[in-house]
């Protein structure tokens, strides 16, 4: 499940958060947007915050559905952006998203908020969502100094980039390309960009097969 602390620090803090989203300008996930995104395709932001890209994407030709776990952030968003939608979800189970409905999936700095517990399940839901052929972006940051919990009670899990990559795989997708790079802000904060891939063919596979045989051994054949 979500982390519920994090989700209530955003609630409680959503105005001072969305302002502070809405003053950086993620340039290098722009670029990687244009780069590798499908252009004209339907698209979905994971945890979209204060609307800052929902609102870019659409402007750039890119249909998108934001969804969000903090009721506070929502507000924020449909306040600042009033044409785009955003739709209340949370990984790492993505309830109420159909199964391949997007070409392009955005996921900026969410994967960290994710207990380590439900990675998997973040990766197989992501995974879930996409079209074959579909294109994902994941932006992520190391922790604060002050350790897993940040100060205002946010939750920041340590994944290094290799796992991520096993776990993506092994979910479906191929990994395209990776890099690391320092917080422009924040000295000592680096952050893990990662672009996959899901394979043309809409296959069950690897950790998929684990959780869906213990759900349903039925449906693995």
């Amino acid at each position: 499940m979500a982390d519920p602390q994090t989700i209530r620090t955003y609630d409680e803090l959503a105005r001072q958060q969305a302002a502070f989203q809405r003053s950086l300008h993620p340039d290098a996930i722009y670029r990687l947007v244009d780069t590798f995104f499908h252009p004209g395709k339907p698209t979905a932001d994971v945890g979209s915050g204060s609307g800052r890209d929902v609102a870019w994407l659409n402007q750039r030709g890119f249909p998108t559905v934001g969804f969000e776990p903090s009721t506070g952030m929502i507000a924020e968003a449909r306040a600042a952006y009033p044409g785009i939608e955003v739709r209340a979800a949370a990984l790492p189970e993505l309830a109420g998203i159909a199964d391949a409905s997007f070409d392009n999936v955005l996921c900026i700095a969410v994967l960290m908020h994710i207990p380590a517990a439900a990675l998997i399940s973040a990766t197989i839901n992501l995974a879930r969502i996409m079209r074959p052929a579909g294109r994902l972006i994941i932006s992520y940051r190391t922790p604060p100094p002050e350790g897993e919990r940040a100060l205002d009670g946010r939750l920041y899990t340590w994944l290094p980039p290799a796992r991520l990559t096993l776990l993506l795989e092994s979910s479906g997708l191929r990994v395209l390309f990776t890099e690391e790079t320092p917080d422009p802000q924040r000295p000592g904060i680096r952050w893990f960009n990662l672009v996959a891939e899901k394979g043309a063919l809409d296959r069950v596979s690897g950790l998929e097969r684990i959780i869906v045989r213990q759900t349903d051994p039925s449906a693995i054949h």
